[in-house]
């Protein structure tokens, strides 16, 4: 009898232990066995290249049961242990799938509640996975919700300030070349002594093609284009028989870097970021 109440004691104790990976292995953990090693390859390659490119995390797990437990909550569990998406932007999504039960959800970190909000995940849920879902296609049903989340959220954050830096990098580069041409014009006018008009004419334009470097810069590479266009001897190209091979080379082995990336890809995990999430996202059965 002492042992029987000790069971009953501990009974929702055991009910409520963790039944899921402390840390996922990668992207993709399939306690299910659902997944080709092929298709989990596929997915854990496309997930890292999302990680990549704009720094959000997307996990998926799939287990045979729920054992009982709440989809909502036990989500929340699985994507506060494991600390999807980056730890100052929260920007990670779980997808949870439990077999048995028949039944998934979208669970969002804070920063991607604005960009996916649960109307969106249901919809995703709803129009492109629970269809697929219920005929097994299962990774067909993950793989085209994974698309669709990639679809909203991949614009949210960025790795860095690139389109900044590159803005404004384009601007100094005009106003440079707008600069040469300011200074080019300054020296033919120098010449021009016995048309005073003319010569202010060329000041006036050139100063205005400065002030608005688009312009400058345009009439400076047709003067470029133009005085090369005299210089054919500066325009022969390499013969045809150079050309080839080294064409030929840098395409093999820009071939073999790609086949290699390919086969790589995924295969470096660091795990979550350090996210978390307030509950968002949605669910649905099939």
């Amino acid at each position: 009898m002492k042992y029987i109440h000790i069971f009953i004691f501990l009974f929702p104790f055991l009910l409520s232990a963790q039944d899921f990976p402390v840390k996922p292995s990668n992207y993709i953990t399939d306690d299910a066995n659902i997944f080709s090693d092929e298709q989990e390859r596929l997915l854990n390659a496309k997930l890292k290249r999302f990680e990549d490119s704009t720094t959000n995390q997307i996990f998926v797990y799939i287990s045979p049961s729920l054992n009982g437990k709440d989809l909502t909550s036990h989500s929340q569990d699985i994507f506060h242990s494991w600390k999807i998406g980056q730890g100052d932007k929260n920007n990670g999504i779980l997808i949870s799938i439990f077999i048995d039960d028949h039944k998934f959800r979208i669970h969002t970190g804070y920063g991607l509640e604005g960009v996916l909000p649960d109307i969106v995940t249901k919809h995703i849920q709803d129009n492109d996975m629970r269809p697929l879902f219920k005929q097994n296609q299962y990774y067909e049903g993950i793989d085209k919700g994974v698309d669709q989340l990639i679809y909203y959220s991949k614009h949210e954050f960025k790795t860095d300030n690139s389109s900044e830096e590159s803005s404004s990098g384009l601007y100094i580069f005009f106003y440079i070349f707008s600069a040469a041409f300011l200074l080019i014009t300054f020296l033919l006018a120098r010449k021009i002594n016995d048309k005073p008009t003319a010569k202010k004419v060329i000041i006036i334009s050139s100063i205005i093609c400065f002030i608005i470097p688009f312009i400058g810069t345009f009439i400076l590479l047709m003067m470029i284009f133009i005085a090369l266009s005299y210089r054919k001897d500066l325009l022969k190209t390499r013969s045809t028989s150079t050309w080839s091979s080294s064409s030929d080379s840098s395409w093999s082995s820009s071939d073999s870097s790609l086949s290699s990336s390919d086969s790589d890809s995924g295969s470096s995990f660091d795990g979550g970021g350090g996210g978390d999430s307030g509950g968002g996202g949605s669910s649905s059965d099939w």
